[in-house]
């Protein structure tokens, strides 16, 4: 479930990822927080 604050505009929320070694999932992860 997400959380949202209005008041700054904010969205939190959790991400999980499940997968084989080297799929990207680091990198997606990387990418998101970058952007």
């Amino acid at each position: 479930m997400a959380l949202l604050n209005h008041a700054t505009k904010e969205i939190t929320a959790k991400l999980v990822y499940y997968g084989p070694a080297l799929c990207g999932k680091t990198t997606n992860l990387q990418w998101i927080h970058e952007h």
